[in-house]
């Protein structure tokens, strides 16, 4: 009778060991605060450059200047507001952390048009307008964004997704397309050459700083928003209709375009993988074949998902002087439906994966019991369990006899709430 109240005793005490070793870390943080956090950052690829209308433009022109939401261009159709996490109702635009304030879900939109690598942490994007308001009156203003990773600074709970696209601004996307539109675009007279191919070799001649500073805002990323955080970065789309349709782009320039951006996303995807191999939770998505399909979106084609070369400014250009308008070869509307739907899809994935985690977690938790019983059933008699036996005097034998029951019923209840507790976890995953 003593040796199998001492056995279950044992038992009991390994088993409760075990089943908090089984248990992540912070697992019942993790259960009370099951808040779906999302930081959506970039460039003008993801902040919906180009997809009016922008959050902020409705106040007048004097007002609008000093709003970050609209200096920044964030549009309410860009891509990261239609992002869907499941088993969170509605998209992310409908969480947006400074229109609602939500416990099931947070959306922090720090995406910034004309943003570069060095704008995530070393320095503050300068943004600057002017329009004349009337024939003696022109405003002009000079404004310095905060650096986006000063968005971490804000959030309250732990990350769970980070959008992102970078590096368009790095490799002098916006430059490119302008000298395909202006002007010759040959080196000289007579040259086989174009001023583009030229732009091209200097872009790789010079990329390996790209690419550590685009691999350093990855890391600067996973280090603000933590580990447990999943890094998506989109890549970008071929920009021009493949036959060079526009009267401003010839073929060939649309060709060496394509060529380089397809090139260009080779490198993203690599340096993502690098980052994964060396422990980094991070995802690249590829969105080129999304673009591509039914002959291509491209800027100039039949059904374009991208902007054409616009001459004209447009009324939510910041600037309001010269030619040309901010809004050329972005994604439009229907453009930043296809970015979501090849984000939403990474993210579906990712939480299916998580899903999969959690399920064979906690069928490992529920056998926990049956297996460490039968552990204790075989080494009971081992001397060396004999030897912690011998340590218990009589009294705690005999308190253990008149508490066997209870001990059982503990026993039942802390393997439930346990498992309980397992089940929040699922479900906060």
């Amino acid at each position: 009778m003593k040796k199998d109240l001492l056995k279950r005793f044992v038992s009991t005490a390994m088993v409760s060991v075990m089943m908090c070793s089984v248990l992540p870390i912070g697992a019942s943080a993790a259960a009370n605060d099951d808040t779906m956090i999302v930081v959506s950052l970039g460039d003008s690829y993801s902040s919906g450059e180009g997809i009016p209308e922008f959050y902020g433009q409705n106040k007048s022109w004097e007002q609008k200047i000093y709003d970050e939401d609209w200096l920044a261009h964030r549009s309410t159709k860009s891509w990261p507001g239609m992002l869907e996490i499941p088993n969170i109702s509605g998209k992310m635009k409908d969480y947006n952390i400074k229109q609602t304030n939500s416990n099931k879900c947070k959306w922090y939109f720090g995406a910034v048009s004309g943003a570069e690598t060095r704008h995530f942490k070393k320095e503050r994007q300068v943004k600057k307008t002017y329009k004349r308001l009337s024939l003696f009156k022109t405003l002009k203003t000079t404004y310095y964004m905060p650096k986006q990773l000063d968005v971490f600074n804000k959030v309250s709970g732990d990350v769970d997704y980070v959008t992102l696209t970078v590096g368009g601004n790095d490799v002098k996307f916006e430059d490119i397309i302008t000298t395909c539109a202006t002007g010759s675009t040959y080196l000289h007279f007579g040259s086989d050459k174009l001023k583009i191919e030229k732009m091209m070799d200097d872009l790789w001649a010079s990329f390996d700083t790209t690419r550590a500073n685009i691999k350093g805002v990855y890391t600067d990323i996973q280090s603000k928003a933590g580990s447990q955080a999943n890094i998506i970065v989109a890549g970008y789309p071929k920009l021009l209709d493949k036959e060079g349709k526009g009267v401003l782009i010839s073929e060939k320039e649309a060709t060496i375009v394509n060529q380089n951006v397809t090139k260009f996303n080779k490198a993203i995807k690599s340096i993502v993988n690098e980052c994964r191999n060396q422990g980094m939770n991070i995802h690249f998505v590829d969105v080129e074949a999304e673009f591509d399909k039914d002959g291509g979106h491209q800027a100039y084609s039949d059904n374009a998902w991208i902007n054409n070369i616009i001459l004209l400014k447009q009324s939510e250009d910041l600037d309001q002087s010269g030619v040309g308008s901010a809004y050329s070869v972005h994604p439009n509307e229907e453009g930043a439906k296809a970015y979501a739907r090849c984000v939403n899809a990474k993210i579906k994935e990712i939480e299916n994966a998580k899903n999969k985690k959690n399920t064979v977690s906690k069928r490992s938790l529920n056998t926990a019991p049956v297996i460490e019983e039968a552990v204790i059933e075989e080494t009971v008699t081992a001397p060396v369990v004999t030897d912690i036996v011998t340590t218990f005097t009589e009294a705690q034998i005999a308190m253990t006899e008149t508490t066997a029951a209870e001990t059982e019923d503990t026993t039942v209840i802390a393997d439930e709430t346990n498992i309980a507790e397992d089940v929040l976890v699922e479900e906060a995953g």
